[in-house]
């Protein structure tokens, strides 16, 4: 009965972190559209430091979601969580790690918006699109990979297991 609550759970986890990552990948491509047509219509220029302050928080929240997926889904780390707050607390952490990683490769789509809205240039959303599709693609929630996990480094006795 337990492994099915368990079950049951992942399942909501994962779909509720699936959609929010699909929907950053269509808030993208809606940006992109959006840029596509209008900024060339824009009539004056961005400030340019504000545009180099948006450059370099793309470069910074594309590499700091590398890090922070590569530190929170470290073994070790994830054994701790397991061991600390059972099966339930580890599919949690999955969710709540793929959630924070896809909200900065949003950031990144939100940002390159803006960039190309202040320089009239549709092809800045385009390249700011590229790295939030990659930081986006890298934290794909794979239910495999959860249900893999949890099997793994969950501990059969655990009672929230």
């Amino acid at each position: 009965m337990e492994t099915q609550t368990v079950q049951r759970e992942l399942e909501q986890r994962h779909r509720t972190a699936m959609t929010i990552v699909v929907g950053f990948i269509v808030l993208d491509a809606l940006l992109l559209a959006i840029a596509y047509f209008t900024a060339e219509r824009l009539t004056r220029l961005g400030d340019p430091s504000i545009i180099m302050a948006l450059w370099i928080g793309i470069l910074l929240c594309g590499l700091g979601a590398f890090i922070l997926r590569r530190t929170r889904f470290a073994t070790m780390r994830l054994k701790d969580v397991a061991a600390l707050r059972g099966a339930s607390g580890l599919v949690k952490s999955l969710q709540q790690t793929t959630i924070q990683v896809a909200v900065l490769g949003g950031a990144v789509g939100v940002m390159g918006f803006g960039w190309a809205m202040l320089t009239r240039d549709w092809t800045n959303m385009l390249r700011a699109a590229g790295v939030s599709v990659v930081v986006l693609v890298y934290c794909f929630p794979f239910r495999s990979a959860w249900e893999r996990v949890v099997r793994m480094l969950a501990p059969p006795d655990s009672p929230t297991s």
